[in-house]
């Protein structure tokens, strides 16, 4: 097993996201799959892959991915960059991304992925904090 292996997962699993390639989920991600949104939601596989109804990604990038492997598992911190629309509306931003693989069946895939608000530049207040 290598950390490529894993990269290679995740870049596959962005390239599906940009393109809203619902099918490629089939093999991307783990039957029992959960994703945690940058607000707290959490989707299921099925849910995850119902959400492109209402989203086009213009542009998904995965930078800066750290990998670490424990056996059968690994766990990838990234930063996430992207150019969407969700209902209508713009959905731009980084995010913080952690992405939990586990190999199932002599395959990589993706038991789950978290993300966090969007990044904010250093010194930056976010917008819901209370002024000084």
């Amino acid at each position: 097993m290598s950390e490529q292996e894993v990269l290679d997962l995740v870049q596959r699993w962005a390239g599906a996201e940009l393109n809203g390639d619902v099918a490629a989920f089939d093999e991307l991600l783990t039957a029992d799959f959960q994703g945690v949104g940058p607000v707290g939601f959490v989707l299921t596989k099925p849910q995850w892959t119902d959400r492109f109804s209402d989203l086009k990604n213009e542009e998904f990038e995965v930078r800066n991915a750290h990998v670490r492997v424990y056996g059968d598992a690994a766990v990838v911190e990234a930063v996430q960059a992207q150019t969407a629309k969700v209902r209508g509306h713009d959905s731009i931003g980084e995010f913080r991304v952690v992405v939990v693989a586990v190999k199932q069946d002599d395959a990589w895939r993706i038991a789950n992925i978290q993300l966090s608000g969007p990044l904010i530049k250093p010194g930056q207040r976010p917008p819901f904090a209370k002024p000084e």
